[in-house]
């Protein structure tokens, strides 16, 4: 079976909801992620055999075909649209892996959009009372969830002072969201090219002054991401293809697991699909240089990390999260992809992580490695999952 290779990831900025980003058709904010990767890919966008979308629910089931023709692709292409909430970001780039693996296909965009809430006020989780418990059940204080707050808007800041993002995201012309101007004027065009949801004087007294979403609680608004806007996409190249088509990878998308949490406030939902990949692997978390989680609130990503038994949070969503860039829900999976090969890239890493809720008590993980790694054999997919191993020999590094 062939290797899928991810080639040119890239994003739009995220937006609040109100923002310019967020009065863009999702047409034209998944077009825009498309197009850039393709070109920055080099690639002849007739090359491209489909587009997989995925996105909250628009109303329009042909999205991703419009997409591709909006993005310059051929008007061959058919597109198809996916649709699995929170986790159908990375369900599209599986989807699209699939697809080069088995021959259906050698490129395929893989894409995701989302145009933001209407409120502009943070979402309350749906299982609130279940994180509030398993916050309990790992020791996780209001302290905890606040400073976790604060290092991801801080880490997402200090990733644009030094020009992390800049290889990543792709600007975004918009027109202006001011209602009255658009229909007087007509467009009002800006260019947004950076994200607008991180701030940079949130402080940690700011965050204390705080209402808990429940009494006594530990998770707050400023703990909880926003539900913004925003886009992303790569392209999904066969391996035996690369050289044809004149194309450079920045990782292998390896394996993909999910698993429910038969009882979510004991264990963190993510924990049973990690395990469940990680041992199909023969890996370990310590094998893993970087791991990217889908900020929905501190508590989850502080959960999954005493899980593991990691003191620090080195390794963990390292320029910043959600929290602090904003949660493009049907991009999110896609989102966060990029950004981890990105750094995995700049790092000289080997192995990345993924992982993204599916729901209140599922997750999907996807295990990433470096263009510049040796290729590592994956067990097949009947194997039975008997908990996590210990590590091979020979695979780990000095």
């Amino acid at each position: 079976m062939r290797r899928a290779a991810i080639v040119a990831p890239v994003r739009t900025p995220g937006g609040p909801a109100g923002s310019g980003l967020s009065a863009m058709t999702a047409q034209r904010l998944a077009a825009t992620a498309v197009a850039a990767a393709v070109e920055r890919a080099g690639l002849d966008g007739a090359r491209v055999d489909d587009v997989v979308l995925s996105g909250a629910v628009t109303g329009d089931p042909r999205l991703a075909r419009l997409t591709a023709r909006a993005a310059g692709l051929s008007g061959a292409t058919p597109g198809f649209d996916l649709e699995r909430r929170c986790g159908s970001g990375l369900y599209a780039l599986i989807t699209a892996a699939m697809m080069v693996q088995t021959g259906a296909a050698d490129v395929v965009a893989a894409a995701g959009v989302d145009r933001g809430a209407v409120a502009e006020d943070a979402a309350i989780p749906a299982d609130l009372a279940t994180v509030e418990q398993l916050a309990h059940r790992f020791g996780i204080t209001r302290a905890d969830a606040d400073e976790f707050a604060l290092r991801s808007h801080r880490k997402a800041a200090r990733a644009w002072r030094q020009g992390a993002f800049g290889t990543e995201v792709v600007a975004v012309k918009v027109i202006a969201a001011d209602n009255l101007r658009y229909e007087i004027d007509g467009a009002a065009p800006r260019l947004v090219d950076r994200d607008e949801c991180v701030r940079e004087d949130v402080t940690t007294r700011g965050l204390t002054v705080l209402t808990p979403l429940r009494p006594d609680g530990v998770l707050t608004p400023g703990a909880v991401s926003m539900h913004g806007a925003g886009a992303a996409a790569c392209l999904v190249v066969a391996e035996d293809r690369l050289t044809d088509l004149g194309l450079e990878p920045i990782a292998y998308l390896t394996d993909w697991a999910s698993a429910g949490c038969a009882i979510p406030d004991v264990a963190p939902t993510a924990a049973a699909a990690v395990d469940k990949l990680l041992s199909r692997a023969g890996l370990v978390t310590e094998d893993l240089d970087l791991v990217e989680i889908d900020e929905k609130t501190a508590v989850d990503v502080l959960a999954l990390i005493r899980h593991w038994g990691w003191a620090d949070l080195d390794r963990v969503n390292v320029n910043g999260g959600a929290i602090a860039l904003g949660d493009p829900v049907g991009a999110a999976g896609l989102r966060i992809t990029t950004t981890l090969l990105h750094e995995l890239a700049r790092r000289e890493g080997g192995y990345g992580l993924a992982v993204t809720p599916l729901a209140p008590d599922a997750a999907v993980a996807v295990l990433f490695e470096s263009a510049r790694s040796t290729p590592m054999s994956v067990a097949p997919r009947g194997a039975r999952f008997h908990g996590v191993r210990g590590r091979r020999p020979g695979r780990h590094r000095a």
